[in-house]
């Protein structure tokens, strides 16, 4: 259950309305791009970042997403398969 883990809480506790979207992304295919998506600027440089913690706990808790629900990480393709001759 997401709501106890620790990294988690850091997270909610500074910003609840990412710890709401967490709680329902958690164990399901959306987790890891809304995760990626927290960490890509689209207001075009208007973010502030997070703090060191949170950013911390955000990278703990993706670690722990992908313990937890293996079936869920995507192969990530061989670049190089295109490129090599037979």
């Amino acid at each position: 259950m997401i709501e106890d883990n620790v990294n988690f809480k850091v997270i909610n506790v500074v910003f609840p309305h990412i710890g709401e979207k967490l709680k329902l992304f958690w164990g399901c295919p959306e987790f890891r791009p809304y995760i990626d998506s927290l960490q890509t600027d689209t207001r075009g440089g208007n973010r502030a970042g997070f703090p060191g913690v949170v950013l911390n706990a955000l990278f703990m808790l993706t670690l722990d997403h992908d313990q937890e629900f293996p079936n869920l990480l995507q192969k990530q393709a061989d670049k190089w398969v295109s490129t090599r001759k037979r």
